[in-house]
């Protein structure tokens, strides 16, 4: 068995402006994260750890991260785990990379950094391994990452990284570093590495290829972080278990002010599963009474302290009592005498959705936001 701990998109340095004063935090937790992903490799015995690019959010790093790069690859190489590394969007091979700027290789011999502009492999004969890889040049490109790939040496095993968008039509910008799935059919390989997107995804089941998304929780990001434990066998089998390894965790509610009857309500919907590692997204939305004030800064500030960092985003609307000032109009006159005419046939919850969407209507005829 050939077993592979699989990872990108570290974002080590990463600023974090929207947690506010959580950022130098979560900047932390980070470089925690990064410890636990090489502890769990040592712990899970495994024969290499690919890191499909973005190990670093940018190329302006301070000192201690380099530092806590080194120190961690020569760890692995302690434990004699080879490290496979490529530049990716964020820390792109451009000409201020920092991977010119420092010799990783030369401080880590354990480490294959893949810097040729094409399509190159690293073997490693003890595995009956070839891994290929290219680095992003730039943070933007039309060339696929996959281009060229093919097998190019007589290996059991061979395995390719890439850091890009998988193709999905009309949702993929062309020059988001895109592959496509006949690509990834041709390739030959027995398990493709991904990175880029903030997420675990399967983007084919033959041959494997996988996105592992990060280890810890990075802004977009919307699940707990994990790695890849990839296991191939010599007859061609593959099994890829996520491994949890992210501290925090990430939700986004909506919650409909329609159904809320007062503030103590509203506290108590926002807190619902609250805890110190959560980070929670908010947002109300649809009518709420005219009566009923609503202050997003005054709830993060009295409910914030219940999790890691709480946002509220207030697009709800107060319910309209000026229905005869919009009848004025043409359009909405129509509007509510054809919203009266079935109201008026209706009885209980039937009566109220439609007064309810009486309500909405006229809220959106005003220029309202209240979906």
């Amino acid at each position: 068995m050939l077993n592979i701990l699989h990872t990108a998109d570290i974002h080590l340095g990463a600023k974090f402006v929207s947690l506010e004063n959580k950022g130098a935090s979560q900047r932390e937790q980070l470089r925690a994260t990064f410890k636990n992903v090489i502890a769990t490799a040592i712990a899970e015995s495994v024969n290499i750890v690919l890191i499909a690019g973005d190990l670093f959010d940018s190329s302006q790093q301070p000192q201690r991260n380099v530092d806590l790069v080194i120190e961690q690859f020569n760890l692995l190489g302690s434990n004699s785990i080879p490290v496979c590394l490529i530049p990716g969007t964020h820390d792109s091979l451009d000409s201020s990379s920092i991977y010119r700027k420092v010799d990783f290789e030369a401080k880590c011999p354990n480490l294959k950094i893949f810097a040729d502009e094409n399509i190159s492999y690293k073997e490693y004969p003890s595995l009956d391994l070839t891994v290929y890889g290219k680095p992003n040049l730039s943070n933007k490109s039309y060339v696929s990452p996959l281009k060229g790939l093919k097998r190019s040496t007589s290996s059991r095993f061979h395995i390719a990284m890439a850091h890009g968008s998988f193709y999905i039509p009309e949702k993929i910008a062309g020059d988001d570093h895109v592959f496509r799935l006949e690509e990834v059919k041709a390739s030959g390989m027995d398990y493709l590495a991904l990175g880029h997107w903030h997420r675990v995804y399967r983007c084919s089941e033959e041959p494997p290829t996988w996105y592992s998304g990060p280890p810890e929780w990075i802004s977009g990001q919307t699940e707990r972080g994990v790695v890849l434990l990839v296991s191939l066998s010599p007859a061609g089998e593959v099994e890829v278990e996520p491994k949890k390894l992210g501290l925090r965790d990430y939700t986004e509610v909506e919650i409909d002010m329609s159904e809320i009857e007062d503030l103590a309500m509203l506290k108590l919907r926002i807190s619902e599963g609250a805890n110190q590692n959560l980070i929670r997204k908010a947002t109300l939305k649809g009518l709420r009474d005219a009566e009923f004030i609503v202050n997003p800064e005054e709830l993060e500030s009295e409910l914030g302290e219940k999790f890691f960092h709480l946002s509220v985003m207030d697009k709800s609307h107060p319910k309209s009592g000026e229905v005869a000032e919009v009848e004025e109009r043409l359009i909405g006159n129509r509007f509510i005498r054809l919203m009266k005419g079935q109201i008026e046939g209706l009885e209980g919850e039937e009566k109220d959705i439609a007064e309810n969407a009486l309500q909405y209507g006229i809220a959106l005829l005003d220029g309202k936001e209240v979906l």
